[in-house]
C-alpha cells in the first residue's frame, strides 16, 4: 500500500510539473510574439508580420502623453497593417535608420487558449515609448496575435515633422 501511494503522489508531482512547462512554454511563446513583431517592424519583414498575426487582426496605434503626437490609427487584416508599418518607417534607410524597437517587462496572463500580454515599448531613433497591450489566441501553428494596441508617448516630436504618415498637433 505504501508503494502505491509514493506511486501516486510522484504521479501526481510529475503532471502537476508538466502542466507548469507547458504553462512556462505558452507563456514563452506569447512573449515572443511582441518580440518577433518589433523586429518584423524594424526590419520591415512582411512574412514576420504574416508569422505573428491572425490574418483578420486589428491594431489600434494611440499617441498618448500631455504633448501627445497626432496618432490614434486602427487597422484590420495583416495587409493594413504592414502596409501602416512601412508607411511610417519605409523611409528609413541602413543601419541608421533602423527603429531597433527595444520591448521588456513582459507580463502575461494565459486563459486556456487565449492570452494578455503587456509589455513596455522604448524605439531608440524616436526617442519615443509606450507599452503595448496584445491579446493572443493559440491556434493549430503556434499562437498568434489578434489584437494589437500600442499607447506611445514620444520625447522627440521633432522627428515626426518630417514622418511622411503623419503629421504632429
Amino acid at each position: 500500500m505504501k508503494a502505491l501511494n509514493t506511486f501516486i503522489i510522484a504521479l501526481i508531482l510529475a503532471c502537476s510539473s508538466l502542466a507548469q512547462a507547458d504553462t512556462a512554454s505558452d507563456q514563452f511563446e506569447v512573449m515572443q510574439l511582441i518580440n518577433r513583431y518589433t523586429w518584423g517592424v524594424d526590419t520591415l519583414d512582411k512574412a514576420v508580420f504574416e508569422e505573428v498575426f491572425l490574418p483578420d487582426a486589428t491594431a489600434h496605434y494611440i499617441g498618448v502623453g500631455a504633448d501627445a503626437i497626432d496618432l490614434d490609427d486602427r487597422l484590420e487584416g495583416i495587409g493594413a497593417i504592414y502596409a501602416w508599418i512601412v508607411k511610417g518607417v519605409g523611409h528609413r534607410k541602413g543601419h541608421d535608420g533602423l527603429p531597433w524597437h527595444f520591448v521588456s517587462n513582459h507580463i502575461v496572463t494565459l486563459n486556456g487558449d487565449q492570452a494578455k500580454l503587456t509589455a513596455y515599448m522604448h524605439n531608440r531613433v524616436l526617442a519615443a515609448g509606450g507599452v503595448y497591450y496584445v491579446d493572443a489566441v493559440k491556434t493549430p501553428d503556434g499562437w498568434r496575435i489578434k489584437h494589437l494596441k500600442l499607447e506611445e508617448q514620444t520625447w522627440n516630436k521633432d522627428y515626426y515633422k518630417n514622418a511622411p504618415h503623419k503629421n504632429v498637433n
